[in-house]
């Protein structure tokens, strides 16, 4: 079982890696059809809210929401869509306000709540460890490939 220094740290790992590219990225450039950088930080925002919200929720002993109650893509396009009028610069300062967030709540967690069984935001069970890194450190390092090979492809 990784411990929250561990997650922590995993989680700036793929943070960093992924202001590294975005540095690099020209800002139009399509990751994704119809995606941008700009589309797949507010994705990741999207994600980062509904982690943290369920690890609150953890927390204080309740069952968390599930937040993608229609799937993953329909909860994807719902948080790229809400973001479509905003500019990049609001974009990227919401992924690091909720990515500090959501170290801040892992540090928070109480012990005896890194092990137990949480629900995820799209419905599924596993325990702290899986969702931060399945959700979040993982699914980053994911879509850094993806960014990584949209360069190349330029």
């Amino acid at each position: 079982m990784a411990t929250k220094e561990q997650l922590i740290q995993w989680l700036e790992e793929s943070h960093k890696k992924i202001e590294r590219l975005v540095a690099q990225i020209d800002s139009h450039q399509e990751i994704y059809p119809d995606w941008t950088i700009r589309e797949i930080l507010a994705h990741f925002t999207g994600w980062d809210d509904a982690v943290v919200a369920s690890l609150r929720s953890h927390a204080a002993g309740g069952i968390p929401e599930v937040m993608a109650p229609r799937g993953p893509d329909f909860y994807n396009a719902a948080t790229v869509t809400e973001r479509e009028t905003l500019d990049f610069d609001l974009i990227y300062r919401e992924w690091q306000t909720t990515h500090e967030q959501l170290k801040i709540t892992i540090q928070a967690l109480p012990p005896e709540k890194m092990e137990a069984s949480i629900v995820f935001p799209w419905g599924e069970r596993g325990n702290v460890e899986n969702l931060v890194i399945g959700l979040t450190s993982g699914h980053e390092m994911s879509h850094a490939k993806d960014i990584e090979a949209a360069m190349k492809n330029r």
